[in-house]
């Protein structure tokens, strides 16, 4: 055999070689867009995350995909676990539930490559956390602030008048009545809920006005209770006085609404805020929104600043009302608070 005939028999089987192993992976790349092709894809469309529920007794879910023939739905209440199922790519069911709904739920949904389920189908799996009626409206505020946060409107606003929407208390009762006709107690169902105003200046003696709202209960339509409060004690000392402060910020949690009346730099006097985060003891930190902490007046009219996640240590607070005839007030919606509708 020659030489050339050797090195012509060489080549070939190099590119008999090459061409081989070029099919075998361009067969693993057809099973593997094969299989991606085939793998079940699923997503919940309804609710959004962060929604609760969309009446006082009922949740309604839809979720859609794709290389499904099957959706299995599995909504974990705190007493109970519900299902449902539907054949096809899509579903929409509204989950009817027994009662009114006052704390959270998991949702789970499932899509089915093959409508039997047998072990070893493929699916697409989907979990949502239902917050509770009250943590939505939180949500909502937070959100409501952060957004006003970012208005011109709100920003430097007028904050002379008791109507002016630069004033404190004016702008946390906002963020409230935006969203309370979507809300109602379990335990007083026909009240329209409400947030107290301010006590009066005779009704707060001796301290001075702002430490407290107008003592309203559940059965007046506040949905609000006292968390904790702190009236400075002339019987104690100040370092005593400074420990009793502490303890009720130490207690702050996220969507509580603080009333103090003290001295806080740029103003000297009452202040209303609202809570966007629970209290961090690894910082100390306590964070907020408001409006009219700060400020500056303009032809003789005040204007105050918005703030939105504002922040300060426990102590820095202890500081600013830990004052004869201050103190504070630390409020909390209650935990029996459902979803509302006019219709109901």
């Amino acid at each position: 055999m020659s030489m050339a005939f050797r090195r012509f028999c060489a080549v070939i089987l190099t590119l008999l070689s090459v061409l081989s192993g070029a099919a075998a992976e361009q067969d693993d790349a057809d099973t593997s867009l094969d299989n991606q092709q085939a793998s079940p894809v699923l997503t919940i469309t309804a609710p959004s995350a962060g929604q609760s529920y969309d009446g006082s007794e009922q949740l309604t879910v839809r979720a859609e995909g794709r290389n499904i023939s099957l959706i299995t739905l599995e909504l974990r209440l705190p007493t109970q676990t519900l299902t449902f199922e539907n054949a096809g790519v899509s579903v929409e069911h509204v989950f009817q539930l027994d009662t009114p709904q006052t704390e959270g739920a998991v949702l789970i949904a499932r899509g089915y490559a093959d409508p039997s389920k047998a072990e070893g189908t493929p699916y697409a799996e989907q979990s949502l956390a239902i917050p509770s009626p009250r943590e939505e409206l939180i949500q909502k505020m937070i959100a409501l602030a952060y957004a006003n946060s970012q208005d011109s409107r709100y920003q430097f606003a007028p904050a002379e008048t008791d109507t002016d929407i630069g004033v404190c208390k004016n702008f946390v009762m906002r963020l409230f009545d935006t969203y309370r006709a979507g809300y109602r107690m379990l335990a007083y169902p026909t009240l329209a809920l409400h947030m107290p105003k301010n006590n009066s200046k005779k009704a707060c003696a001796p301290y001075d006005y702002g430490i407290e709202w107008r003592p309203e209960t559940a059965a007046d339509g506040s949905p609000f209770e006292i968390a904790a409060q702190f009236k400075y004690d002339d019987s104690l000392t100040e370092e005593e006085n400074a420990a009793l402060a502490r303890t009720l910020l130490l207690q702050i949690k996220k969507g509580d609404f603080l009333q103090i009346v003290g001295y806080y730099g740029g103003g000297n006097g009452p202040h209303s805020l609202f809570v966007i985060r629970d209290y961090d003891p690894q910082t100390d930190m306590i964070h907020w929104t408001d409006s009219n902490m700060r400020g500056k007046r303009i032809n003789g009219v005040r204007w105050g600043y918005m703030q939105f996640d504002a922040d300060a240590t426990v102590d820095w607070w202890v500081n600013v009302f830990n004052l004869k005839k201050r103190g504070a007030t630390l409020y909390r919606l209650r935990n029996d608070l459902y979803c509302y509708t006019e219709t109901e």
